[in-house]
């Protein structure tokens, strides 16, 4: 039996050649960026759950066919040639919000086409099993919530004519249509129990590479990106994998032996230089944080990390040990600098300890990124604006804004529903990096929109006026050309430029003269 894990890239066309490209399976949050039609993504992320179902069904002897469209920035109609060709028996797709009705017109199309069982997963269709099943009857499956076992006992059910009742977590049609929603199984812990992600088969099978995905955050090449933990003991009410997927429970960790023994494989398959730790909160447990260091130390890796975290148990000890075990990034939310709306948001950030956290960071040599995001619970104007200015104020390396997205099966979802305000609007249009659905009492939508597109160029900008934060940048920038080489300066250099003059894609050479200018 042919499976085929499938993650499409769905586009939309604009002007002079440039286009949004929606980032697809593997996102926490929906959002698109822009980029030119014939060029392949700037920024990619892996798509751990469709990878670690690859790897589970390899193991019980499946055949498994990859085509991650969005790297490799197939057309449709590309993707389609390549699906015919793996003649699977069933296709797995985890369509986020944003993309949901280009997956469910896409998918038809790959029904047509290859006759394949169809079978969705993820946050969004998790939310919506029943009504996509009464709705669409191409669909055959939707697997609810963390669905990698899910996923592997289907398919086992289905190669052994296995009554599908037994299979937890499963959305599916009886014979006589009647649609049915199994009880889920318990999370899947200890983590440990996952084999590796099947990295060998991104992109596709016939183009592996591990450079196909890339983040902002990377500093040397080939950069892998791991799990370390599913998870976090915090409940924003924005938060759609913590509140959907894994159901608000508890943080789970694989074990510091399992994470090393991976890290291990990935230096020695695929000789990786740095790894980035891409969870929900790297730094939530100090334990975990150091048992992970103490045995990098301990099996001697000299190999750089980063990882995705947040502040609120983060303390200069922490930042030390982390230090001292190779890291040389951290990500992290600010989300927003007012206290009233991060008790609002459920979020337990104490803002005045960032200061230091961050001045400590960067005397370790790790280079800090933030991310901001705007119209959360009880914004205004007044506290947008204090917000950004405080974004400025930070001596943070890197910085990222959004718009706040009310995901289904989020409080945030359910609150703003519940008061009537979320604008009619279709499900393309929550996107966090490009358009608002909610209705604000102290400003317009397109407000919000505006605020969040300059705030980028601008924050840029006064950056560009500080001798610190610069003579900072050109270290990691040395940094950067000595584990990335001169392409990977040139990228950063023009990106640079095109956030300076407020250009997202395109630059001339009047673009770089006005940036000199400054």
């Amino acid at each position: 039996m042919n499976i085929l894990i499938a993650n499409p890239a769905f586009r939309r066309p604009l002007s002079d050649g440039l286009e949004r490209y929606m980032l697809g399976s593997g996102m926490r949050f929906p959002l698109t960026l822009l980029k030119r039609s014939t060029e392949r993504p700037r920024y990619v992320t892996f798509p751990f759950f469709l990878a670690y179902t690859a790897a589970l069904l390899e193991r019980d002897g499946f055949h498994v066919s990859v085509i991650d469209g969005v790297p490799l920035n197939l057309t449709e109609d590309e993707f389609l040639l390549d699906a015919l060709e793996a003649k699977p028996a069933v296709i797995l797709l985890e369509p986020n919000t944003a993309v949901i009705d280009d997956a469910l017109r896409f998918s038809y199309k790959l029904k047509e086409k290859t006759g394949a069982k169809i079978v969705l997963a993820g946050s969004h269709v998790s939310v919506f099993a029943t009504e996509l099943l009464e709705q669409h009857s191409h669909i055959d499956f939707v697997l609810v919530g963390e669905y990698e076992l899910a996923c592997l006992n289907l398919i086992k059910a289905l190669r052994e004519n296995a009554p599908l009742t037994s299979v937890a977590g499963l959305a599916y049609r009886t014979p006589d249509g009647l649609v049915l929603v199994n009880p889920p199984e318990p999370l899947i812990n200890p983590l440990d129990q996952l084999p590796p992600p099947a990295r060998h088969l991104f992109p596709r099978n016939s183009e592996p590479a591990i450079t196909a995905y890339y983040d902002g955050m990377f500093q040397h090449t080939p950069t892998a990106t791991m799990h370390t933990s599913r998870g976090c003991p915090y409940r924003c009410n924005f938060c759609v994998w913590i509140q959907v997927l894994y159901r608000s429970e508890p943080q789970r960790y694989f074990s510091a032996s399992r994470i090393v023994d991976e890290m291990q494989l990935l230096i020695k398959k695929f000789g990786v230089k740095e790894i980035y730790f891409d969870d929900d909160n790297f730094t939530s447990n100090k334990k975990h944080v150091r048992q992970l260091c103490d045995e990098i130390k301990r099996r001697q890796l000299t190999i750089a990390w980063s990882a995705m975290g947040d502040a609120i148990a983060l303390n200069h000890e922490m930042l030390e040990c982390m230090a001292d075990a190779g890291c040389v990034g951290l990500k992290f939310g600010l989300d927003s600098a007012d206290s009233a709306i991060l008790d609002a948001i459920k979020k337990p950030l104490k803002v005045h300890r960032l200061k230091s956290l961050i001045e400590k960071a960067g005397k370790l040599g790790i280079k800090t990124h933030m991310s901001v995001v705007f119209g959360l619970t009880d914004e205004t104007r007044e506290t947008m604006e204090a917000t950004f200015e405080y974004a400025c104020e930070l001596d943070i390396d890197s910085v990222q804004f959004s718009m706040a997205t009310p995901c289904p099966g989020t409080d945030f979802y359910s609150e703003l529903a519940t008061e009537g305000r979320i604008r009619p609007a279709k499900w393309e249009e929550y996107d966090g990096s490009n358009m608002s659905v909610i209705n604000y009492p102290d400003f317009s939508g397109e407000y919000l929109e505006r605020f969040t597109t300059d705030a980028h160029t601008i924050w840029l900008r006064r950056k560009f006026r500080k001798p610190s934060w610069l003579w900072r940048q050109a270290h990691y920038l040395v940094r950067l050309t000595r584990g990335q080489g001169w392409p990977g300066l040139s990228k950063r250099f023009w990106r640079a430029i095109q956030l300076l003059t407020g250009d997202s894609v395109a630059v001339s050479k009047t673009d770089v003269a006005r940036v000199m200018r400054w």
